[in-house]
């Protein structure tokens, strides 16, 4: 697996194009791609402001409960575990 980076730019009818020059060892054709976004363009999907982004208040996981055996070893891995 070779690692290719590269800006993109995301367009609305959801079409990709790389901004950079495409390298002679990447042939036309359908391939995997993972997409790690760096920021937000403006207008973009996701957070569009630092307003909109939430922060943790004290107290907002007040109510909040968890299984005591939480950490416990799960029946369907046993047979993994041994």
């Amino acid at each position: 697996m070779k690692t290719l980076e590269s800006d993109a730019e995301i367009r609305a009818d959801g079409n990709v194009k790389l901004l950079s020059p495409m390298p002679a060892w990447l042939k036309p054709g359908r391939t995997h791609i993972l997409l790690v976004v760096d920021s937000v363009a403006d207008g973009g999907a996701g957070v569009s402001s630092p307003s909109e982004i939430i922060t943790p208040q004290p107290g907002s996981l007040k109510g909040f409960w968890m299984a005591p055996d939480f950490d416990e070893p799960l029946a369907d891995f046993k047979e993994y575990m041994e």
